[in-house]
């Protein structure tokens, strides 16, 4: 299986790395919205995309989002946040078969991140991590990733 992982530089892949165990034994390519020391971990190929915070350069995002996932044709799009999840995802949903897999971060604690609220139609399945976000994603399915 072909995993791509898309995150933010910073907490966002410390998050997603915890499912290092999960995403062992499978091709796995990450995506980047910085230059960033990269995990301990063998990604088959890794991308760095413009980081856009809200602005006009997330239409880029779509674009460079829409070329890395023609080219790696994957199988889930794993995401814990921030910035790239949205467009990585919306071109997903919109042009390929890949499955959208998203986990709220688990610093939403009280209410959900804006990244969450925007993936929680765009995602197959979505993970919250607090019993507080319940009512936030009634689709949703309660699993917490833990630091160790």
């Amino acid at each position: 299986m072909k995993i791509l992982v898309v995150s933010s530089v910073g907490g966002h892949l410390t998050e997603i790395m915890q499912l290092a165990p999960i995403l062992a034994g499978h091709e796995v390519v990450l995506v980047l919205n910085d230059d960033a020391a990269l995990p301990d971990f063998p990604f088959a190929r890794v991308y760095r995309i413009a980081h856009a915070e809200r602005d006009i350069r997330v239409l880029l995002n779509l674009l460079e989002a829409a070329r890395i996932l023609r080219h790696e044709d994957p199988d889930i799009v794993l995401s814990a946040g921030a910035g790239p999840a949205v467009p990585v995802a919306l071109v997903a949903r919109m042009g390929t078969r890949a499955r959208v897999v998203f986990v709220e971060t688990a610093a939403a604690i009280v209410r959900p991140t804006l990244t969450g609220r925007l993936m929680a139609p765009l995602a197959h399945r979505f993970f919250y991590q607090w019993d507080t976000l319940a009512r936030f994603f009634p689709r949703a399915e309660k699993a917490s990733i833990h630091f160790g």
